[in-house]
Order: C-alpha cells, then sequence, then structure tokens
C-alpha cells in the first residue's frame, strides 16, 4: 500500500489531504460521485494547489494506483441520507469496490464493515475488503498483562473497581492534552493533527491517540470504538486507553494528544454516556482545549461545567472556520465575526480563546502552562 486513491470526498477524507505530509502513503487521487469533477482536492481542504485531482470516473481516479481506501462501507454510515439516496451512493459504492478489485487493486475500508447487505454482497462477489486496524496486537498484549481479560461477565464487573484503581496507581510522566467539542463534526481532528505537527516542527517527542479510523495511515495508535469492538469488549476500552499512554511515554514521547469522539455534552443514550466519560477519566488529561460553536453559550458553559467535573477546566477555548451544514456543504465564517465571537467569548468565559488554525499559539499556551504546573500534578 504505497499509492492510494481515497473515496470519498468527506470528512475523514479531507483530514487525510490536510494532513498528507504526515502521512505513510501517497495519496494520487479522489474520487467522489457528488463533487464537481477536476477539482483540485487540496485546494478545496485548504486553499492550497496539491496536483491531486477529484475524479468522478472509476477509471481516471484508480489510474497508477495499487489501493483503494474507503471510508464509507456503502449505507448512509457518516453521510446524509438524502444524499445517499439522491445519487445512489450505496449503489455506486458497490461498482466502485467491483471496479477496483476488477483491476488487481487492494480495497482497504477505515471502517468496520457491520451492514449485513452489504456483508452478504461481499461474499456473494467474493469481494475481499481488509479493514486495517493500527498495529495493537502488542498493545493488547500488555493490556491482557496489566489487566487480565479471563473470568466471567460478572467476575470481570466486579474487578473494574480494583483495575481502575490499579490504572490510576501507575505513575504518569507523559504530560496529556484531550481536545473536546460543544458538538460534532467541529474540528476536534483537525487541532489534534495541527498540535501533533506543531511538537514535531518543535522538535518534541509526541503521540498522536487518534480516535478517528484513521490512526494506521498515520503510523499513530488508534481508538476508533467500532474497529475496538471488533476486537475486543467495551468494558476494556479504558485499559486500552491506559495501555496506549504508558506505551507512549515507555517509547519516549513527552507528550500525547487525544481528540474526544462526537461532543463531550451527554445525549438520550446511556451507553455512548458511559463511554464518553470512561474515555474521559481514563485519559485523563492534564490540559484540556475546547471547540465551541459560534452560538452556543449554553452548551460552552455545560461543556466546562461537564469537564470541571469529570478532568478538567479548559485552558482555552478554540473557534473553528467553518461548519459542516450537509455533505460536503459548509458555512465558512468570516474573520470580523471570528473576531467578535473571540472577544465575546473571552470577556463572558474569562477564558483564552484562540482560532482553531493557531498550533503554534495553542501549543505556546500549552507549553507555559505545562512549566508552571508540573505533570501530575493534579492542578
Amino acid at each position: 500500500m504505497k499509492r492510494v486513491v481515497l473515496y470519498p470526498f468527506n470528512k475523514i477524507t479531507q483530514g487525510l489531504l490536510r494532513f498528507r505530509d504526515l502521512l505513510d502513503v501517497e495519496i494520487v487521487s479522489v474520487i467522489d460521485f457528488v463533487e464537481e469533477d477536476g477539482q483540485d482536492a487540496g485546494a478545496q481542504v485548504d486553499g492550497k494547489h496539491s496536483g491531486i485531482l477529484i475524479h468522478s470516473s472509476m477509471a481516471d481516479g484508480l489510474k497508477d494506483a495499487d489501493t483503494l481506501i474507503l471510508n464509507d462501507p456503502g449505507t448512509t454510515f457518516g453521510g446524509n441520507s438524502s444524499v445517499f439516496a439522491e445519487h445512489d451512493l450505496a449503489g455506486l459504492w458497490r461498482e466502485l469496490v467491483l471496479y477496483a478489485s476488477g483491476r488487481g487493486l487492494k480495497v482497504v475500508s477505515v471502517h468496520e464493515i457491520y451492514d449485513r447487505a452489504t456483508l452478504d454482497w461481499m461474499a456473494e462477489q467474493q469481494i475481499q475488503i481488509d479493514v486495517v486496524h493500527s498495529p495493537r496486537e502488542q498493545l493488547f498484549q500488555e493490556m491482557d498483562k496489566r489487566y487480565g481479560t479471563g473470568g466471567t461477565d460478572i467476575e470481570r464487573y466486579l474487578e473494574q473497581f480494583e483495575k481502575e484503581a490499579l490504572m490510576f496507581s501507575r505513575p504518569r510522566s507523559i504530560k496529556r492534552v484531550g481536545i473536546f467539542a460543544t458538538r460534532g463534526c467541529i474540528g476536534k481532528f483537525t487541532v489534534q493533527m495541527n498540535l501533533y505537527r506543531q511538537f514535531a516542527a518543535e522538535g518534541i517527542p509526541a503521540t498522536a491517540f487518534i480516535t478517528e479510523p484513521t490512526g494506521f495511515l498515520f503510523g499513530q495508535p488508534e481508538g476508533d470504538i467500532f474497529k475496538f469492538l471488533a476486537q475486543r469488549p467495551l468494558e476494556q476500552y479504558p485499559y486500552y486507553i491506559d495501555t496506549v499512554i504508558h506505551h507512549a511515554q515507555d517509547s519516549g514521547s513527552d507528550w500525547i494528544i487525544m481528540a474526544g469522539q462526537s461532543s463531550i455534552l451527554p445525549t438520550m443514550n446511556i451507553a455512548f454516556n458511559s463511554l464518553r466519560y470512561a474515555m474521559l477519566r481514563a485519559f485523563d488529561p492534564e490540559y484540556v482545549l475546547l471547540i465551541a460553536d459560534y452560538d452556543d453559550d449554553g452548551a460552552i458553559h455545560d461543556a466546562i461545567e461537564m469537564l470541571r467535573i469529570y478532568s478538567r477546566r479548559p485552558l482555552a477555548l478554540l473557534l473553528p472556520d467553518k461548519l459542516e451544514t450537509s455533505y460536503g456543504q459548509y458555512e465558512i465564517y468570516p474573520h470580523e465575526r471570528r473576531m467578535a465571537r473571540k472577544l465575546e467569548l473571552e470577556q463572558k468565559f474569562q477564558i483564552h480563546v484562540l482560532f482553531i488554525e493557531q498550533a503554534e499559539a495553542a501549543l505556546n499556551l500549552l507549553l507555559e502552562e505545562a512549566d508552571a504546573i508540573p505533570a501530575g500534578s493534579g492542578k
């Protein structure tokens, strides 16, 4: 897997394009059946010409590639249902998979594929789609050694208190940055990878614990919950997070950066809420950055309170430059509105406010805070 084509041009693809300098592979093109053919994908993402074009033609898009990377499993997962129906994207996904497989390309999905109709179709067509996980067997072995995974469901449940105490008894010298948001699809991954890149530019050893399903493409540990559940039970996820932290620490990283999944605010789904706060407590960030929307002061207040209760008050609020409103559609915030909102939030919440793209300023703020408060102090 060296020269890859991405499908489709959505949030995950754009993240890969934005940070293509950090990837272990070369992106040669993007295939999309909704976007206008022939656009420069890099220019669409960050305004910089990349030479990576968006193709609606499968033949043109797959030319000179050895791998097709799918970041949508052919259903409405991660997409807008009306757009999927209008363009028959589920049908086109199948056509693309057949076309690529027939030409000898390796086909990889960044997501676990759970849809029964899709799995049945793959079996009928004798199609092989690989789901690549970060090289985590060593991490699983370390986790099993630390916590054990045997016993009945009841025994494992009762042992959780003991194992949680063990988790927090081990010293953590690595500095931990948690990135959270008042809503989903607002830039957590962008902030995480901008910071990761900035740490590297400053020569500071850092690890990015990536909860998007694309960590394997960056050579970083991956924490996508669906991929994890395909291999291990949910109750072990906090132990996995702890193992990732200690592995990064033992490997020489001074910092580890994690972006939470979805919003930090509770939903009506009890299971999701439990996972969200278990992840937060297991990672136990010393430094918290909260991404905020433009019309959600109540949500910001609630998010700050949730973080204060379960972790720490945010070090800074971050403002995005755009917001996804539908499949491939964005509201772009003008500079004047961003500046006005920045001043408003600073006055209302008495907190640092930065723009989402200000990675250097965010890093400087973290370094200043780290110098003022020693790691592990809990303050």
